[in-house]
């Protein structure tokens, strides 16, 4: 196998040794042109940096750690940790994942200080932390939060996030411009400013829309799942029967009411209205498709890569605070509420027959 030098692929792109070693390290002030003009030429030549000899001469790992909390088999979580390792390898980064659900901080600080990885991407939980907080900010570790539950105290840190009142107080506003007047919310409760932001967008709709908050149409669970939708819409309705739509504050905890709700021999939307939060790849698989509040998902973790790894090569820079629109997405499971109300039969199964 022919080795391919530094110099080959300089000299084929017309360019000087130093501009390729600076498009292979990702450092800044590189042209979009003289950018791509390397990359063909690393392309045509099949060009493997070394990576052992990069390593050594930059001081680096070339490569990120992501502390994950969540669990990682949810779509959510899952889809930001693809897109993520994507962004990372475009960058001439590795990715590795460390799990901190047992609460363990000490892997990823040794990491850091055995040069395992240059800085980290933390999800909600992990950014939570407040022993891996303490560690990060006094060995002064380049570290970006996905989602964070608060910025106080980051010193080292730099945030990705969402407007999650807005995008709650949206979804709302959109079941109250159909004409809905009695809403349901299913949430979760795990201890993190996002529930307590989509609780307080639902309140704010309909306060602005004059209708009291009755705390009897809301169902708050530890889980942000399947099971709190499924359990809770059915709590929900056993004792609200002019309900006639759900605020679901994520997707999961949505495709979860919908299961109750044709369990119970209800049609949706006819009967009742539903809209999600997040946008994840499953809500347009459901039957019918999940109206939803997204977030750019994919862009998120695209960004959070990108601020760690400026971070990483221009340890002098500002922290940044980056906050991504989000958007209702209207599909099918929403529709102006039936005039006169809708029958329930609440508590009686659909028969599989």
């Amino acid at each position: 196998m022919v080795t391919v030098t530094l110099n080959e692929v300089a000299k084929l792109a017309g360019v000087s040794i130093k501009t390729v070693s600076r498009v292979l390290n990702n450092e800044p002030n590189v042209s979009e042109a003289m950018h791509e003009k390397v990359k063909k030429a690393i392309s045509e030549l099949n060009y493997v940096p070394n990576t052992s000899a990069r390593r050594l001469s930059s001081g680096k790992s070339y490569s990120i750690g992501f502390g994950m909390g969540w669990p990682v088999n949810s779509p959510f979580t899952s889809t930001i940790i693809q897109n993520a390792l994507k962004e990372s390898t475009r960058l001439g980064y590795n990715m590795s994942l460390f799990s901190l659900e047992n609460g363990s901080t000490d892997q990823l600080i040794q990491a850091y200080q055995g040069k395992q990885v240059d800085g980290f991407l933390l999800d909600t939980p992990a950014g939570k932390n407040e022993e891996l907080r303490i560690q990060l900010n006094e060995l002064n570790i380049p570290y970006v939060i996905i989602h964070p539950s608060s910025k106080h105290g980051h010193q080292t840190a730099s945030f990705v996030r969402i407007n999650d009142q807005l995008g709650a107080k949206t979804a709302v506003e959109y079941l109250l411009q159909l004409g809905h007047k009695v809403i349901g919310l299913l949430s979760f409760h795990t201890g993190i400013h996002q529930e307590k932001s989509r609780l307080t967008g639902y309140q704010k709709a309909l306060n602005d829309a004059g209708i009291t908050f009755n705390e009897n149409l809301v169902y708050i669970n530890g889980s942000h799942g399947f099971e709190t939708g499924f359990t809770g819409f059915q709590k929900l309705l056993a004792t609200n029967n002019a309900m006639t739509a759900v605020f679901a504050a994520t997707d999961d905890i949505a495709m979860g009411c919908l299961a109750a709700i044709w369990q119970l021999g209800l049609k949706i939307p006819e009967d009742i209205s539903v809209v999600g939060f997040d946008d994840i790849m499953l809500a347009e698989m459901t039957a019918p498709p999940l109206t939803t509040i997204h977030q750019p998902i994919d862009e998120i973790a695209r960004l959070a890569v990108k601020v760690l790894v400026n971070r990483i090569d221009n340890p002098e820079s500002s922290q940044v605070d980056l906050v991504l629109p989000t958007r209702l997405i209207v599909r099918s499971t929403c529709k102006p509420p039936k005039v006169g109300g809708v029958p329930r039969q609440a508590g009686s199964a659909q028969s599989d027959s």
